[in-house]
């Protein structure tokens, strides 16, 4: 049996995570939902349900919004509760919520940050991780000078390329935070949606 608390652990229970992030077909019909509850229905049974679950009846644009930073941070006590206790404050760190980053329009900052690389466990030096930075880094420059129109494909590539990060740094710390940028993901991209049919009713607009 594998230990709470490991790299191992950690790993196991991303893995299953990631098998229930909505795929092409979920994001098709809540893309497709002219209702917000046809809307929340298509995501439930999905990683989204938590987000679904914390908007609760009749939201508003603020409990949008809320309600996917009330899942985010859900998930990065999960992620704390399953990684070894040497990175608990870099992992804890991840929830802008918590850490007194409210502001941010993203639910994760940047791991392109320096403020993220002084919280790793003295002596960690895994060169997956500052992979990882550099992904961040370069998605950041990129998205930053794209025309409107090259958004969504600079935001799929970017979920692909951490989805192979992840896979290829099996085992590793830099894959649970990889896990946790796809996570935020998918609560951003879902919280859009949400939005959007708050602010126009019965309208069918995809992202």
């Amino acid at each position: 049996m594998i230990a709470a608390g490991s790299l191992e652990y950690a790993y196991v229970r991303m893995q299953a995570r990631l098998a229930r992030r909505p795929g092409e077909a979920a994001w098709a019909a809540i893309e497709e939902a002219r209702a917000l509850p046809a809307l929340l229905e298509a995501a439930r049974g999905t990683g989204l349900e938590r987000l679904v679950r914390a908007l609760g009846t009749d939201p508003d644009l603020h409990d949008a919004d809320r309600a996917a930073r009330e899942a985010w941070t859900q998930v990065v006590a999960e992620a704390r509760a399953w990684m070894p206790p040497r990175w608990s404050p870099a992992v804890a760190w991840c929830d802008a919520t918590s850490t007194g980053g409210g502001a941010y329009p993203t639910l994760l900052p940047s791991l392109s940050l320096p403020a993220w690389r002084r919280l790793w466990p003295e002596g960690a030096r895994d060169p997956e991780l500052a992979e990882l930075a550099r992904l961040f880094a370069t998605h950041r420059a990129r998205f930053r000078d794209a025309a409107p129109h090259e958004a969504l494909a600079l935001r799929r590539g970017f979920e692909a390329r951490l989805l192979a990060f992840f896979r290829r740094h099996a085992v590793r710390a830099g894959a649970a935070f990889a896990w946790l940028s796809l996570a935020a993901l998918d609560l951003e991209r879902f919280r859009g949606e949400v939005a959007r049919r708050l602010a126009f009713p019965g309208a069918r607009m995809a992202t």
